[in-house]
C-alpha cells in the first residue's frame, strides 16, 4: 500500500513537472557547451579563465532558477491537492451528518445516539477521526440490530443493508481522504527539504564568490562579481523566505494594533518575488506597507506620502539605491519634511560598502540574504514604540 502511495505521488505530482525541468536543464547545459566550444574554436589562444568562470556562473544561475521554478510548481500542485482534500472532507462530513440523522430516525431504539460532528475549527485529521468514529459506531450498532431483528422484521433488512453499504462506501472514501492528506504532508516535507538543500548550496556559492572577489587576480572583474553577488543575494533571500513561510504555514497571523496601522513602511526592491514576500511578512505583523520596484517610483511616492522607514535595495537598474538615497535626503531638506529612516539592503557589507551607504545618507544596513525576523528587528531598533506593539499583538 505504501509503494502504491509513493508511485501515485510521483506520477501525479512530481513527474509531470520534473521531466520538462530535466529537458530545460539539458538544453541549458547544451547551450553553455556550444557557447564554450564556439568561443574556443574562434579564438582558442585568447580564452581565459574568466570566460570559463562566466559560463559556469551562467550555468549555475540557470540551474538555480530552474530548481526554484520546479519547487514552486510542486508547492502549487500540493496546495491544489490539499484544497481538493478539504473540499471532499467537508462533503464527507455533510453526508455523514445526514446519514447519522437518517439512522436515528430509522432505527427502532430511539435512545441510541452518536456524537454529532463539531462545528468548531479543528485539525483535518481530528475531523476525519470523528467522522470515522461516528461511522464505526453506526456500523456496530446497526450490525447488532440486524442480527436481533432478522426473524421479526424482515421488511427492514433491505433498508439496513443499504445503510451498511452506505457506511462501507463512506469509510472507503474516508480512507482515500486520509491517503490524500498523507500525500499532501509528504509533498510539503519534500518541498521544505529541497528548499533547505538549495539554500545551503547557494550559501556555498556566495562564499566562493567572496573569496574570488578578495583575491588579487580578480581586480578587473570586481564590479561584475559584485553585481552577481547582489543577484545571488536576492535568490538566497527568496529561499530563506520560502523556507520560513513553509515552516510557519500553520501559524496564525498576529492581530494589528492602532499604533502599528499608523506606521508606514516602504520597500524598494527590483526583485518582484522578494518584494512580494517582504510585503506579505510585514503586513502580517499589522504594518502599513507599500512596495515599489525602482528608485524613480520611490521618489514619486516620497512626494505624496510620509514614510517612517524605507528598506532600500542598493543594486537596481537606471537609478541605484545610493543615488536614490541622495535625492531622497535632498528633497527632505528642500521641502522641510520629517526625516525618514533609510535602511540599505545589500550583499556588499564590507567597509567600503558601508562607507558608501553612510555617505549617501543611509541610517543603517541590512545584509542579504536577510531572514524575515531581521526585518522586524530593524523596525524595532529604529521605531521601538510602534514596532513593539505590532509584534506582540
Amino acid at each position: 500500500m505504501q509503494r502504491d502511495h509513493e508511485e501515485h505521488f510521483w506520477n501525479a505530482i512530481v513527474w509531470p513537472i520534473l521531466w520538462p525541468m530535466f529537458l530545460i536543464q539539458a538544453t541549458l547545459i547544451a547551450l553553455c557547451l556550444l557557447v564554450g566550444l564556439a568561443v574556443w574554436w574562434m579564438s582558442p589562444s585568447q580564452v581565459s579563465w574568466s570566460t570559463t568562470l562566466w559560463l559556469a556562473l551562467a550555468l549555475l544561475l540557470g540551474s538555480t532558477m530552474n530548481v526554484c521554478a520546479f519547487l514552486m510548481l510542486v508547492k502549487m500542485r500540493a496546495r491544489q491537492k490539499d484544497a481538493h482534500f478539504m473540499q471532499e472532507l467537508a462533503e464527507l462530513e455533510r453526508h455523514s451528518e445526514s446519514l447519522r440523522f437518517a439512522a436515528v430516525q430509522m432505527l427502532p431504539d430511539k435512545t441510541f445516539s452518536t456524537p454529532a460532528i463539531s462545528q468548531t475549527p479543528v485539525r483535518p485529521l481530528k475531523r476525519l477521526a470523528r467522522v470515522n468514529e461516528m461511522l464505526a459506531g453506526l456500523e456496530h450498532y446497526i450490525s447488532g440490530v440486524q442480527r436481533l431483528k432478522q426473524t421479526t422484521e424482515p421488511a427492514k433488512e433491505d433498508q439496513e443493508q443499504a445503510l451498511l453499504d452506505d457506511i462501507h462506501h463512506q469509510q472507503q472514501q474516508l480512507k482515500h481522504l486520509i491517503a490524500g492528506r498523507d500525500r499532501a504532508r509528504e509533498e510539503s516535507r519534500l518541498k521544505t527539504g529541497y528548499l533547505s538543500l538549495l539554500q545551503r548550496e547557494t550559501d556555498d556559492l556566495n562564499n566562493h564568490l567572496g573569496r574570488i572577489l578578495e583575491s588579487d587576480e580578480c581586480r578587473l572583474c570586481r564590479q561584475q562579481i559584485v553585481d552577481i553577488r547582489e543577484r545571488l543575494a536576492d535568490a538566497r533571500a527568496l529561499l530563506a523566505n520560502l523556507v520560513y513561510q513553509s515552516v510557519n504555514d500553520d501559524k496564525a497571523a498576529p492581530a494589528a494594533s492602532a499604533a502599528s496601522h499608523a506606521l508606514r513602511i516602504l520597500v524598494v526592491d527590483d526583485g518582484p518575488v522578494n518584494l512580494m514576500l517582504a510585503r506579505q511578512m510585514l503586513e502580517a505583523q499589522g504594518l502599513n506597507v507599500e512596495g515599489v520596484s525602482s528608485g524613480e517610483q520611490a521618489l514619486e511616492r516620497q512626494q505624496t506620502t510620509q514614510f517612517d522607514l524605507v528598506f532600500m535595495d542598493i543594486f537596481m537598474p537606471t537609478l541605484d539605491g545610493l543615488e536614490t538615497t541622495r535625492r531622497w535626503r535632498a528633497f527632505e531638506q528642500a521641502s522641510g519634511k520629517p526625516r525618514s529612516i533609510l535602511v540599505a539592503l545589500t550583499a556588499n557589507a564590507d567597509n567600503a560598502g558601508i562607507a558608501e551607504c553612510n555617505e549617501a545618507g543611509m541610517d543603517d544596513l541590512l545584509t542579504k540574504p536577510y531572514q524575515p525576523e531581521k526585518l522586524l528587528g530593524m523596525i524595532s531598533k529604529w521605531l521601538p514604540n510602534t514596532a513593539g506593539k505590532a509584534s506582540t499583538q
